[in-house]
């Protein structure tokens, strides 16, 4: 899963829900207690026409304060009436009867301004307001009550806890939703990934095959058209490899035979004649070398040369092998020691596995120091059989050892000039243990010398179309 697109998706479902949530309660909170407020200034408006018509400010009026008592238990608050010299001419609690009120408020009241506060505490709203004469912008009084807004706040509470609840319900919901939406975005461009993946490790010739959608679909479209190409790329370069590999060979043969054939052709050479052909013969049989590698590898490409499995006793071949490059050993001084475990019996190719395995010990002796040693090693278990080959040679350095079996390439390019070094060995030793389905592995260290390790199964692999 995509962390950063199921990261955006979340945070997008999440900080909507947060807004609106916030704009829900700040609206709850705006709009709590305005219908106790249009309840009060409707009754403060007709208690202006009311008063007008009695003479309240002076005297005592019955009728009028037995309004002002009803909406003062009506709210379960306490209502005063001050008249505009802010003396006050009803209480519901006679406590202030006949006293002036100098309260800013109150006095702002007189100029047409209302107050409205809560004690979301104690639960007391406090809503103060001019009452009006008559006539325009003039007011004969002021309107002061304290009521209960329990109720309210109890629902506003209410409203808060809900929408919290709501909100917390939806941001799961999100998060949830926000997976599944990036497993389906996702999930196919995984399976692109590794079918991709086994395409270039497994079968080179298998194609896409993703459907989710039509944006994957044309993905997947184009990556078979890209895999086309490369394929067909790929295969015009196995060809040319192929084809120039072969007409090289014929000629280099010929060239081969006719300088073997002036080299014996007498005894009266001129030494510089003969220095020289014997040179020509030298690099004839280096270009052969090199032509044959190109061809086993252009065969192994192309499938042409499959494994041709055959029960083979592994001691004999690694003794043939052994037996090879002794001279070569010798020459240079170099001990060759081998170690075997055990018998051991396989499903192989013998032909490629000596190849494979020749390639490694003349490796082993090419890089290695006068004087110093090569030892190979063969076991076995039930399934695989084991060989290593290891060197006191000069190593190689930790940066090279992941290109070294790539196909021409040489750790020091230098040496290997003198040593007549390809750089397809390595290429062509994979390829065959790959073949068997193998694995090889190297380990090295500079100035101290390199392992090969070598693991093959013991019986012939088992293929889908069944034994091959």
């Amino acid at each position: 899963m995509s962390l950063p697109l199921f990261l955006g998706i979340v945070f997008c479902g999440i900080a909507s829900c947060a807004v609106i949530s916030f704009i829900f309660i700040t609206y709850s909170n705006r709009h709590a207690y305005d219908n106790s407020k249009k309840s009060i200034s409707s009754f403060v408006d007709s208690l202006g026409h009311e008063i007008d018509q009695t003479s309240f400010w002076t005297e005592s009026v019955d009728s009028v304060n037995s309004e002002l008592y009803s909406i003062a238990n009506g709210h379960n608050g306490r209502v005063i009436v001050a008249d505009a010299g802010l003396c006050v001419v009803f209480d519901s609690y006679h406590t202030k009867q006949g006293k002036i009120l100098l309260v800013s408020e109150i006095i702002s009241a007189l100029q047409g301004n209302e107050y409205f506060d809560v004690n979301a505490e104690e639960g007391i709203a406090t809503y103060i307001l001019p009452v009006s004469s008559g006539s325009e912008n003039s007011y004969s009084g002021v309107f002061y009550i304290r009521y209960s807004v329990h109720d309210e706040l109890t629902r506003h509470r209410i409203i808060r806890r809900y929408t919290a609840m709501i909100a917390v319900s939806l941001s799961i919901i999100i998060v949830a939703f926000g997976i599944a939406l990036t497993t389906i975005f996702v999930q196919p461009l995984h399976r692109i990934s590794r079918e991709l993946a086994e395409i270039s490790d497994i079968s080179p010739d298998a194609r896409l095959d993703v459907r989710n959608n039509r944006q994957v679909s044309e993905i997947s479209d184009t990556m078979n058209k890209i895999l086309d190409r490369s394929r067909e790329m790929e295969e015009n370069r196995q060809n040319f490899v192929s084809d120039v590999s072969h007409e090289l060979k014929t000629p280099m043969t010929s060239m081969k035979i006719l300088s073997d054939a002036l080299l014996m052709s007498g005894a009266d050479l001129p030494d510089t004649v003969r220095e020289f052909l014997t040179d020509i013969n030298s690099e004839i049989d280096r270009e052969n070398h090199i032509i044959s590698d190109l061809l086993a590898l252009a065969r192994m490409d192309r499938k042409t040369d499959t494994v041709k499995y055959e029960r083979t006793h592994i001691n004999e071949v690694l003794d043939i092998i052994l037996n090879r490059i002794r001279p070569m050993a010798e020459a240079k001084q170099i001990e060759v020691v081998c170690e075997i475990y055990r018998d051991v019996y396989a499903d192989v190719d013998a032909p490629k596995l000596m190849m494979a395995i020749s390639n490694l010990c003349v490796n082993a002796i090419t890089y290695n120091h006068e004087g110093g040693s090569v030892y190979v090693t063969l076991n076995a278990n039930m399934n695989y059989f084991y060989i290593t080959v290891q060197d006191t040679g000069c190593g190689i350095a930790e940066s090279e050892i992941s290109h070294i079996f790539e196909r021409f390439y040489r750790v020091d390019k230098d040496r290997s000039r003198e040593t007549g070094g390809t750089g397809l060995g390595l290429a062509i030793t994979k390829e065959i243990v790959n073949a068997h389905g193998g694995q090889i592995k190297v380990y090295s260290k500079l100035n101290e010398g390199t392992t090969f390790s070598v693991r093959i199964p013991i019986y012939k692999p088992l293929r889908k179309e069944g034994l091959a």
